[in-house]
């Protein structure tokens, strides 16, 4: 019996799967949940689905070079659509808002929404509109590269999620999510403070990536010099005090651990934002680094680096928003 019917025999309830994106990350989980025999529905631009029908989903991990057909790729939900068992929304956070009114018509009572951005904004904008029960926290770490609109690479580490309930009578939600993802080779750790987590992952992300674009340096060298490492870790601390203030439970010990994973990272490494504000594309700046102003200011938590990187950065910001 080969390894698709095997899977199609065991695997429990999350069957049709969409995914909202067809960027890296997008492709990549399509790739591997559409590898584990699930139903996948993509949504993503003409040119995906242009390249789509031309052939197989192309997907690179780990030297291993798959292809993989039968993914359904669309620009929008037809009249007639079928609720989803899961959604997994992948584009970048400013665009959350307009794909929550998207998604209504994939999303029944028995839907599972599972958000993949950076930030900690993302669930709730999407609970807002979808409802707070339907809607998991998630953290997402992998470097996923959309190499053409119908190929990804996964470079690294293979993707790494953290999934927690945001609402009390949530908990089922996320074990069904967990025994569709781990058999498609994803690694999961469940949260039981998913606000928390959340918080750990700005944290890491708006400030490594944000000194990042400040010294327009990779990880190798912002984390080799004394200096730069200091101003990254100073960055960590400013979010902590804001997450201290919002009744985030972080302490001196999320610093240390969130400079350990990112003192680990090859030397190549860059954050998604640092490469999209060095590249003139639009970027989460307002989402990392200006979200923790905007809610250090609202507490009256003063955050002076991470002002200065969204005030230095937010004129290139601007411009590729005009773009």
């Amino acid at each position: 019996m080969d390894y698709l019917r095997l899977s199609m025999m065991w695997r429990p309830g999350l069957v049709r799967i969409t995914v909202f994106g067809a960027g890296g990350i997008g492709l990549y989980f399509a790739g591997m949940l559409a590898r584990a025999g699930h139903q996948i529905t993509v949504v993503g631009r003409a040119a995906t689905v242009r390249a789509a029908h031309a052939g197989p989903l192309l997907l690179s991990r780990a030297g291993e070079e798959s292809s993989i057909p039968d993914v359904r790729v669309v620009t929008e939900f037809g009249p007639r659509e079928e609720p989803a068992d899961l959604v997994i929304v992948a584009v970048k956070a400013w665009q959350v808002r307009e794909a929550a009114e998207a998604l209504k018509p994939v999303v029944g009572p028995h839907t599972t929404v599972l958000p993949l951005q950076n930030g900690v904004e993302a669930a709730a904008d999407l609970a807002a509109v979808l409802g707070a029960e339907r809607v998991l926290g998630c953290t997402c770490i992998v470097i996923a590269q959309r190499v053409a609109p119908w190929s990804v690479r996964c470079l690294g580490a293979h993707a790494e999620v953290e999934i927690g309930a945001l609402a009390p009578d949530s908990h089922e939600r996320v074990e069904s999510v967990v025994d569709a993802l781990v058999p498609a080779g994803i690694a999961v750790t469940r949260s039981d403070d998913i606000e928390a987590t959340l918080w750990r992952k700005l944290m890491l992300i708006s400030s490594y990536g944000g000194v990042g674009a400040l010294a327009r340096q990779p990880v190798g060298v912002t984390s080799a010099e004394p200096e730069t490492a200091a101003l990254v870790r100073a960055a960590m601390a400013e979010v902590r005090e804001v997450a201290h203030a919002r009744g985030i439970a972080l302490g001196d010990d999320d610093v240390d651990q969130m400079m350990k994973i990112y003192e680990g990272f090859s030397p190549a490494t860059t954050a998604s934002m640092q490469r999209d504000l060095a590249a003139g594309r639009p970027s989460e700046l307002h989402y990392q680094s200006g979200a923790v102003v905007r809610f250090g200011r609202a507490a009256g938590v003063a955050t002076p680096i991470h002002q200065v990187i969204f005030a230095s950065q937010l004129p290139t910001e601007t411009l590729a928003r005009q773009g």
